[in-house]
């Protein structure tokens, strides 16, 4: 029985966020943003190359306090960029931080490209978790926003219905 569901995600562009909030829309779960101390810029020119150093590096960035335990929650929602072809390094810090083992997860992937190979590098970290569903989106803000979130909707119902 699922009672408690959390919504983990960071998003420097928004298209992250974009999803976060449609399963939050679904669900009326908690919601967590991970924030680092340190951002990125959105606007600068230099992100992509700044963020996947970063990535590459497996760097695990501070992120500003954390108000939710994901460890009281019985289900998980899990949303990064793809960056270099792998999960954010903000998320990376987020799983150092919590032993999610035996938890029920679902993840997603927002990316200009690289979105296979994005989720498989997300999921193998999630390794010792049940991922009970995943799903990537392509710039869902720029691409069909109103199809992304379609996709969303069929996608968290789909994992809703596991639990019904």
């Amino acid at each position: 029985m699922i009672e408690k569901i959390l919504i983990v995600y960071y998003s420097l562009t928004g298209n992250t966020q974009f999803i976060a909030e449609i399963i939050e829309d679904i669900t009326k779960a908690d919601i967590l943003e991970l924030k680092p101390i340190k951002q990125l810029n959105p606007s600068s020119s230099m992100k992509y190359m700044w963020g996947g150093f970063q990535a590459t590096m497996k760097k695990k960035p501070k992120l500003h306090e954390i108000d939710k335990n994901p460890l009281d929650y019985d289900l998980l929602f899990l949303g990064t960029p793809v960056w270099a072809w792998t999960y954010s390094p903000p998320l990376r810090s987020f799983l150092s931080m919590y032993d999610l083992s035996d938890k029920k997860i679902a993840i997603w992937t927002c990316s200009a490209g690289g979105t296979a190979k994005g989720l498989e590098r997300f999921s193998s970290a999630l390794k010792d978790t049940e991922i009970i569903g995943k799903i990537g989106f392509r710039e869902p803000l720029n691409n069909n926003p109103e199809e992304s979130k379609e996709k969303a909707i069929s996608w968290v119902n789909e994992i809703m219905k596991q639990f019904n």
